[in-house]
C-alpha cells in the first residue's frame, strides 16, 4: 500500500490515504486502487468510473478541464485539468521515481532499436550486470520476455515495470523509445541516464505527416537529456547535420564509417554467418567479429557497446564480448538445411530497413536472392511504392504478399506496392504462408530467400482479428518438408 500524499502536488486538496495501485484500465481495478479516468482520442475513460468504483477503487482521478464532475460516497473523486499530460510525471511520483534508482538507457530511431537494447542487455550480462528490456519484442529480462502491446508502454505501465525490474535485481534498463511514445508524452516521467539515435528514414508519416516533424520528435528527446552522453549514428545525414551541432562535444559519442566518428567502423567483411571488421577508438584499432549479418547490425552492436562503455568504462572487456552476441529473434535470423536455400527472417518493414536487409543478404548469396514482402494496412501509404521498387530492383525476384492488412483492403495495399514497380520479376500471392512456400520452392540450394516485414511477430492481423502466424514456423516447416523429400 502507498500513501496517496506522494502525489499531493497534483491534487487540489491534500490527501492522506493509503491506496493500492494506479490504474487507467477499469478492468484491472482491485480493492483500494486509484482509477485514472482520462479522456483519450479514442475512448473517454470517465465512462468507466462506475465500474471502477464497483470493483473497489478508493480514489478516482478524472479529467475536468471540460467541466466534467463526478461525486461518490464510495470513493474520493478528484478532478484534475489536463490529466493526460500530467499523468507520466504523476505516475513517476506515485511509484517514487524508479528511473532515478536505475540506469535507464533510451534508444530511439527508425530501425535498430530492438537489436540495440538486446545487445546492451547481453553486453552488461557479460560484465555480471543485470539489465532489463522494454520494447517491441517484449518486456523483462533477455531469458524471459513478456509480450509487449506497444513499443513504448503507457506511462503507468512504464513506471510499474521499472519498479518490478529494480525489485528483481536490475541496475540497468535498456528501453526502446518510439516516436509515438515521445509525442504522446509516455516517457515524460523517466530520467534517462543515456540516450541514442540510431537513424532516420521514412516511417510513421501517417502519424507525423512529414519527415521533418518525425525527426524533430526524436531530436527533442535527445536534446531533453543533452547533459548526459548520447550515442548517435554519424553516417546519418539528418542526425549529423541537424542534431550533432546542438550537442556539446563531450556528450556526443558517434558511431559510423566516416572519418571523425568516435567509434569508427572500418573494413567490414561478410563471413558465412557473421561479419568481420575493424574498430578505431581514440587512435587504437581492434580487429573484431560479430556473429551477425549485415553492416547495419555492426552499427547496432557498436552503438550498444558505446552506450555501455559510456556507463562502465570497460572498453576492452566489451569488445571481447562482441563475438558472443546472439541475434534477436526475427532480426536477420538464419535458417538452412542441406537441400534448401539459405533463408533469413527479418523485421524490415520500412524502405530503409528493407534496402539494408536485402543489401546485407546479398553479401551472403551465392546464387539468386528472392524476397517475400508486403506492407501493413492502416499505416503510412506513401512508403508502399518505394518498397515495391526496392524489392524488385535489389532482389532477383519478389513475392508480394500480405503483411498485417488490418482493416484495409489487401488489394488496395497491393496496388500501391505495385505502383512503384517497373519490372516483371515478381508475383503476387496474398496468402503469406503460400508466398513463403513458393519462394523457398522456387529457389535452389545456392540461392537465398529473405522473408521480410514481420520478424519476431507470431500473429497476423486481418480485419480486426489477430490470428496466430509465424514466418519462422512456416520457414522451418517448409525446410523440414524439403529435407524429408531427400
Amino acid at each position: 500500500m502507498k500513501n496517496i500524499a506522494i502525489i499531493n502536488e497534483y491534487l487540489k486538496d491534500p490527501l492522506d490515504l493509503m491506496v493500492g495501485e494506479l490504474e487507467a484500465d477499469s478492468r484491472k481495478i482491485k480493492e483500494g486502487d486509484v482509477f485514472v479516468a482520462i479522456k483519450g482520442q479514442v475512448q473517454d475513460g470517465r465512462i468507466y468510473i462506475d465500474q471502477a468504483i464497483k470493483q473497489g477503487a478508493s480514489v478516482i482521478l478524472y479529467e475536468n478541464s471540460d467541466g466534467f464532475t463526478y461525486e461518490s460516497s464510495l470513493a474520493k473523486c478528484i478532478g484534475i485539468s489536463d490529466l493526460n499530460t500530467k499523468l507520466p510525471k504523476l505516475a513517476a511520483a506515485f511509484y517514487d521515481h524508479p528511473s532515478q534508482k536505475l540506469q535507464v538507457i533510451g534508444v530511439t530511431g527508425t530501425n535498430g532499436k530492438s537489436s540495440i537494447t538486446y545487445y546492451i542487455a547481453q553486453l552488461l550480462a557479460r560484465l555480471g550486470e543485470k539489465c532489463a528490456i522494454i520494447g517491441t519484442v517484449g518486456n523483462g529480462f533477455i531469458d524471459h520476455l513478456e509480450t509487449a502491446t506497444n513499443t513504448t508502454p503507457g506511462p503507468i505501465e512504464i513506471q510499474r515495470l521499472l519498479v518490478q525490474f529494480k525489485e528483481a535485481g536490475a541496475n540497468y534498463v535498456a528501453m526502446e523509445v518510439s516516436s509515438h511514445g515521445i509525442a504522446q508524452g509516455r516517457i515524460d516521467g523517466i530520467d534517462f541516464a543515456r540516450t541514442a539515435f540510431t537513424n532516420l528514414s521514412r516511417d510513421h508519416l501517417d502519424f507525423h505527416k512529414t519527415i521533418e516533424a518525425y525527426f524533430k520528435v526524436k531530436e527533442d528527446f535527445i536534446l531533453r537529456f543533452k547533459d548526459r552522453a548520447s550515442v548517435l549514428n554519424f553516417d546519418d545525414p539528418m542526425i549529423a547535420q541537424n542534431l550533432l551541432p546542438k550537442l556539446e562535444p563531450q556528450y556526443a559519442l558517434t558511431v559510423g564509417t566516416k572519418q571523425g566518428a568516435s567509434y569508427l567502423i572500418q573494413a567490414a567483411k561478410a563471413t558465412d554467418q557473421g561479419t568481420e571488421f575493424s574498430l578505431l577508438k581514440a587512435q587504437k584499432t581492434k580487429s573484431l567479429y560479430v556473429p551477425l549479418i549485415g553492416l547495419f547490425n555492426v552499427y547496432n552492436a557498436i552503438m550498444a557497446l558505446a552506450l555501455v562503455d559510456s556507463l562502465v568504462n570497460q572498453y576492452d572487456k566489451l569488445t571481447e564480448s562482441l563475438s558472443s552476441l546472439k541475434p534477436l529473434v526475427g532480426r536477420m535470423q538464419i535458417y538452412k538445411t542441406v537441400k534448401s536455400p539459405l533463408c533469413i527472417v527479418d523485421y524490415a518493414h520500412t524502405p530503409d530497413g528493407l534496402e539494408k536487409a536485402i543489401v546485407a543478404a546479398r553479401e551472403h548469396t551465392k546464387g539468386e536472392l528472392l524476397v517475400v514482402v508486403g506492407c501493413g494496412g492502416d499505416r503510412d501509404h506513401g512508403k508502399r511504392p518505394t518498397m515495391g521498387k526496392i524489392a524488385t530492383t535489389l532482389a532477383n525476384y519478389a513475392f508480394f504478399t500480405n503483411d498485417n492488412p488490418r482493416t484495409e483492403d489487401p488489394k488496395a495495399i497491393m496496388e500501391q506496392i505495385i505502383a512503384g514497380v517497373s519490372t516483371n520479376n515478381y508475383e503476387i500471392e496474398y496468402d503469406r504462408k503460400e508466398a513463403i512456400t513458393k519462394a523457398i520452392q522456387k529457389a535452389t540450394a545456392s540461392d537465398l530467400v529473405l522473408i521480410a516485414g514481420k520478424g519476431h511477430e507470431d500473429y497476423q492481423i486481418i480485419g480486426k482479428q489477430k490470428l496466430h502466424f509465424s514466418d519462422q514456423e512456416i520457414v522451418q516447416e517448409v525446410l523440414a518438408s524439403n529435407e524429408s523429400d531427400l
